[in-house]
């Protein structure tokens, strides 16, 4: 990055000031002050060493509104931290420009996600009683948890079902705390769980049904660079990303051309 040679702190402030001028198009030495409590004279002191990098398009004063304006074609200094707090970036300083609807919280229980550790560290077994969302039963079973993951939103337990005789997805949250938690240690191997091990390449496109215009304003909003949008993840979490991505709804964006397995983690690592 064109700021390594700074230190964090200082680093942080020149990132922000090229964040604002990426994302307001105007900044100047209040901003550092109100967001970092820095003197003035240290804000002048980051605005001029912004400056003195910004040469390909540098931004320029106005006097008539007493700010720094970004040139028509600013062009970023780290553009990998663009997306980092752009909402707080948008909103200030008047928190009245710019609101988002609240996501629900997840809860998630701390005292059972550490058992379940636990045993997974220990490769133990653990008995629960799980509350299953197709039957509403939660008879007490036998897992043998060998992992956690994560949707984007929900925590997820992959452990070995001894009732199913295959690997399947827990929610934590949905064990019941009366649950036994008693633990054993695994009588033998697990088998290999394929599904996890195995990494997918997902391809996503504009919906067919789209038309040109709305296919390409999609491709815009996705930040597609080629054809497709390419995705790599483990084959037990496709499902889950066809479900965030609300590519099984028929007001989807976009839709899955195409999904390839590649090699395993595991395979790719001795090949290499």
């Amino acid at each position: 990055m064109i700021f390594d040679d700074l230190k964090y702190a200082q680093r942080e402030r020149l990132i922000y000031l090229d964040q604002c001028f990426a994302w307001r198009g105007t900044a100047n030495r209040s901003d550092l002050i109100e967001r970092f409590g820095v003197s003035t004279a240290q804000a002048a002191l980051d605005f001029k060493a912004y400056l003195d990098r910004a040469e390909e398009t540098p931004p320029t004063y106005d006097p008539g509104r007493k700010t720094y304006l970004a040139a028509e074609n600013h062009v970023s200094l780290c553009p990998d931290e663009l997306h980092r707090d752009y909402q707080n970036i948008l909103s200030e300083p008047d928190t009245s420009r710019f609101d988002e609807l609240p996501r629900l919280h997840r809860h998630q229980e701390v005292n059972i996600v550490s058992k379940l550790y636990r045993a997974m560290d220990e490769r133990q077994a653990i008995e629960t009683k799980y509350t299953s969302m197709t039957t509403g039963k939660d008879e007490a079973q036998w897992i043998a948890p060998v992992c956690f993951g994560s949707d984007g939103e929900r925590l997820h337990i992959r452990a070995f079902s001894y009732k199913h005789d295959e690997y399947r997805d827990y929610l934590p949250v949905r064990i019941n705390q009366a649950s036994s938690f008693k633990t054993r240690p695994l009588d033998s191997e697990l088998p290999p769980d394929h599904d996890w091990d195995t990494i997918v390449q997902i391809h996503l496109v504009p919906r067919s049904t789209l038309s040109k215009r709305q296919k390409d304003a999609v491709r815009r909003e996705y930040g597609f660079s080629g054809p497709t949008l390419c995705i790599e993840t483990r084959k037990a979490l496709e499902f889950y990303a066809e479900s965030r991505w609300g590519l099984n709804v028929p007001s989807a964006r976009l839709e899955k051309r195409s999904s390839k397995k590649l090699l395993s983690p595991s395979k790719e690592a001795n090949a290499e």
